[in-house]
């Protein structure tokens, strides 16, 4: 429901801010993941680890929700929410924010390679508030606008690396590729949006939902089709990074039930402003764990994303007004 209260609204901000830092150190604890064994070693999990380790992340990741669930009482609601119309969301939101725009992301970078495709999904939040404007007639301000387009440059800026292979024969299939991923991460964040608009079902309920369909599909349709065989997931049950993925997939969880607590206080617009940042978090985090030097690009790029969202989500007083009108 949306934030009644300042209180209420402070918290959003909160939420919203813990959102892009906790999904900043799940990118990097994914990355160190795949460097180790069995990804590196693995014939299968080299070609397509990205997959397989998505299958365990979500799979973990409902595992976790699934406990909050049973610990808060809230468990014997979920089967029938599932029936309902905002859980109907809830599962589409899921399929365009997981199965549909990791895969399509994953096709980009095979075909356009990071650069490209990092690039173009970048642009996945200004997508989200163009998206909130039409289907949930949320708004935001002019200011707002040039803190978002300042945001994503940042990003841009800071994760484009040149290409130093020719351009490949698949470079539009892949630049496609990249379009729909970043319009199935812009996807989810409004539909999710839109199936907690009535309260009904609140962001714990959604985000097992979320987490449920995301894995039933990595399990029964994207691991078949882009492995080919679940010999990859059978090295993986039987390897160390079995726990090393429990673990992470908290993590990760937790910044998802952070931005959908985000979503459902200030607004999908606000949400995904925050949500974005976790590209300068997974810098910090990257340095803390692996190690490496700041530079002018890197602190610029900090300054561009962190001035952009104080200029895209605005004062808390703004997002009360909006919400009682």
């Amino acid at each position: 429901m949306k934030a009644k209260t300042l209180s209420e609204v402070k918290g959003g901000y909160l939420w919203g801010i813990l959102s892009g830092m906790t999904w900043g150190l799940d990118t990097v604890l994914i990355g160190i993941i795949m460097s180790a064994v069995p990804f590196t070693t693995s014939m299968t999990l080299i070609a397509t680890g990205t997959f397989v380790c998505s299958f365990f992340h979500d799979g973990f990741a409902a595992m976790w929700m699934t406990l909050l669930l049973v610990v808060k009482k809230k468990i014997y609601y979920l089967i029938p929410k599932l029936k309902t119309r905002d859980g109907f969301f809830c599962i589409l939101g899921a399929l365009l924010g997981g199965p549909i725009g990791m895969s399509f992301y994953m096709l980009a970078i095979k075909n356009a390679g990071p650069a490209y495709t990092a690039t173009i999904t970048s642009c996945y939040p200004a997508l989200g508030v163009a998206l909130a404007f039409v289907f949930l007639k949320e708004r935001m301000p002019l200011r707002g606008w040039f803190g978002l387009i300042l945001c994503i440059f940042g990003v841009i800026w800071l994760s484009y690396e040149p290409s130093e292979t020719s351009v490949s024969s698949t470079l539009y299939v892949g630049i496609l590729c990249a379009i729909i991923s970043a319009f199935g991460w812009a996807l989810e964040s409004v539909v999710c949006a839109y199936g907690m608009k009535s309260g009904d079902v609140d962001p714990e309920m959604a985000l097992t939902i979320r987490e449920l369909a995301s894995f039933v599909t990595y399990g029964s349709l994207v691991v078949p089709v882009f492995c080919g065989t679940y010999e990859g997931v059978v090295d993986v049950v039987i390897s160390n990074s079995l726990f090393w993925l429990l673990l992470t997939a908290f993590v990760g969880v937790f910044s998802y039930l952070a931005w959908y607590k985000a979503i459902d206080t200030i607004g999908a617009s606000r949400g995904v402003s925050f949500n974005v940042t976790y590209s300068f978090w997974a810098i910090v985090f990257s340095m803390l764990f692996i190690g490496g030097e700041f530079s002018l690009k890197l602190i610029l790029c900090c300054l561009m994303i962190i001035g952009g969202v104080v200029l895209a989500v605005g004062r808390p007083s703004e997002v009360l007004n909006e919400n009682k009108n």
